[in-house]
């Protein structure tokens, strides 16, 4: 797979700014905030450039920083699938009446968002491997 240079400090203080971003959201109660977020985080899934985060702390901290090799495919899903799941629980804040558990969901989402930016777990990236290696085997047996 197509690997690409990127500063895993930079990537973490974007997954963190979408974090907040998303907690404010929950205590301001601020649907909109959330589709801000979804947005975001859908547009960075196109090009790391287009993160807007991530581009800031990049312009900030180039000069101290020391870039790592990652798989591009795994960057693009997780950034997708942050802004995906931050999407549903958009949706079901505007469109459905279930407004407490849309909040649950997207505080889950939030967790899942610091937990990869905090600890270094994502479940994104989990996903991503294991539908990878799916993928992967199918071809082989065909």
């Amino acid at each position: 797979m197509q690997q690409c240079s990127i500063y895993d400090r930079s990537l973490k203080f974007s997954r963190a700014t979408y974090g907040v971003l998303v907690l404010m959201a929950f205590f301001l109660h601020n649907q909109w905030l959330v589709l801000l977020v979804a947005i975001l985080a859908i547009i960075g899934s196109f090009s790391v450039k287009l993160n807007i985060p991530y581009a800031l702390h990049v312009l900030a901290t180039k000069k101290t920083a020391v870039p790592i090799q990652k798989e591009l495919g795994e960057l693009n899903f997780v950034s997708a699938a942050t802004g995906v799941l931050l999407l549903v629980g958009f949706l079901l804040l505007h469109y459905t009446p279930y407004v407490n558990f849309a909040w649950i969901y997207i505080l889950i989402v939030d967790l899942m968002i610091f937990l990869a930016c905090l600890v270094g777990f994502c479940v994104a990236t989990l996903m991503y491997i294991v539908l990878k290696k799916i993928f992967k085997r199918e071809k082989i047996s065909s």
